[in-house]
C-alpha cells in the first residue's frame, strides 16, 4: 500500500482502539507503538502566471460557465467540492464575498451535501473583475430561467450542467474535463494545482501566512499552509527583509 493509505489505516485504527481505551475494553492503544510511514514532503507544483491566463482563456473559449468556474477557483483557492456546492445564496455581489460552507461529495445513486474539510464555514473577498464576471454569470442564469419559464431561486447552483440550476457540477467530472483541456494546449497541469496558484501567489506576494491560511481554509492557524507553502514563504520573508532594509537609513 501507498504510505498515504497506511497512515489513513492507521488513523482510523487508532481512534477505534482510543475509544476501547476509554471504555475500559482495553488497557493501552497498541496503535501508539506501531511505526508509521513518514509523511512525504508536499510537493505543490502551480502553473506559472503566463500558463495560469493561457488556461483561463482557454476555459473560457469553451464555454462561458467553464470559464467562469476555473476563473473562480484560480482567484480563490477553494477546493474542487466547495467550488462545485456553490450556490447563488452564498455570493454577496454587493459586499463582494462569497460564503463557503459546504462540499460536494460523490456517494452511490448520486452526490451529496457536506460540511467542508475543516467543518468551518469562511467568508472570502472577491476582487472587482470576479465581482463583474459573476454578475455576468448571474445574468446568464436569469436569462436562462427566463427562457425556460421557470423561477430564479437563490438556492440554484453556480455551476451546472441542469437547465434549472438543480444539481452541480461532477466533481470527478471537473477534473478531468480540466486535465482534458489543459492537456490541449500542452500544458500539464490538475484541477488542485489552482489552489496551489492561489497559495502561491499570494505568499510571494507578502500576503501574511494568517490571512493565506483563512482563504483556503487551512486550519491549525497557518501550520497546514505554513507546511506546504515553505518555499513560498520562504520568499515572502525574503522580500519582507528586503522592505525593512531598505526603510532603514545608515551610513555604511
Amino acid at each position: 500500500m501507498a504510505p498515504s493509505t497506511i497512515r489513513q489505516i492507521h488513523a482510523v485504527l487508532s481512534s477505534v482502539l482510543a475509544a476501547a481505551v476509554r471504555c475500559g475494553w482495553i488497557d493501552i492503544n497498541p496503535a501508539t507503538t506501531a511505526r508509521k510511514p513518514r509523511q512525504p514532503a508536499p510537493k505543490p507544483n502551480p502553473p506559472s502566471p503566463v500558463n495560469a491566463a493561457r488556461i483561463v482563456e482557454a476555459a473560457a473559449g469553451v464555454s462561458e460557465d467553464w470559464g467562469m468556474f476555473v476563473w473562480l477557483v484560480f482567484v480563490t483557492g477553494m477546493r474542487r467540492g466547495e467550488a462545485v456546492a456553490l450556490r447563488w445564496s452564498d455570493v454577496d455581489l454587493k459586499a463582494r464575498t462569497v460564503r463557503i460552507s459546504r462540499n460536494w461529495v460523490e456517494a452511490p445513486g448520486g452526490g451529496r451535501e457536506k460540511d467542508t474539510k475543516t467543518h468551518q464555514e469562511r467568508t472570502i473577498a472577491l476582487d472587482k473583475a470576479t465581482i463583474k464576471l459573476l454578475k455576468q454569470h448571474r445574468k446568464r442564469y436569469e436569462r436562462d430561467m427566463e427562457q425556460f419559464e421557470a423561477p430564479v431561486v437563490e438556492d440554484a447552483f453556480l455551476f451546472s450542467y441542469s437547465p434549472t440550476r438543480d444539481t452541480p457540477y461532477n466533481p470527478s467530472g471537473v477534473t478531468h474535463k480540466y486535465s482534458a483541456m489543459c492537456a490541449s494546449i500542452g500544458i500539464d497541469s490538475h484541477l488542485h494545482a489552482l489552489r496551489h496558484y492561489s497559495a502561491t501567489e499570494l505568499l510571494s506576494a507578502g500576503v501574511d501566512l494568517r490571512t493565506v491560511a483563512g482563504r483556503l481554509g487551512h486550519g491549525g492557524g497557518g501550520a497546514t499552509t505554513l507546511r506546504v507553502y515553505t518555499a513560498s514563504v520562504g520568499e515572502a520573508d525574503r522580500r519582507a527583509a528586503e522592505i525593512l532594509g531598505s526603510r532603514m537609513k545608515r551610513s555604511l
